[in-house]
């Protein structure tokens, strides 16, 4: 029982949602295309953005996703 209380809770962060593949989010600054949703390689958690300048795709993690703040992008199709 002692060693449970001295364990912190680990604080839980906040679900980013992110649009279908194909969809588009910005932080502000720059444009992104959603390559992949949440997926999972071994034990960890990514989803895919393409940098709409660069063309780079890139994995981040739930909490890198959530700290860049995010917004859908709305496109007429």
């Amino acid at each position: 029982m002692v060693r449970a209380l001295l364990h912190r809770p680990v604080r839980r962060q906040a679900a980013t949602v992110l649009p279908r593949s194909g969809g588009y989010v910005t932080d502000g600054r720059k444009l992104f295309r959603v390559v992949s949703q949440f997926a999972f390689a071994g034990e960890r958690l990514f989803a895919s953005l393409e940098d709409c300048l660069t063309l780079d795709v890139r994995d981040y993690s739930p909490g890198e996703l959530y700290a860049m703040r995010l917004q859908a992008v709305r496109t007429d199709r």
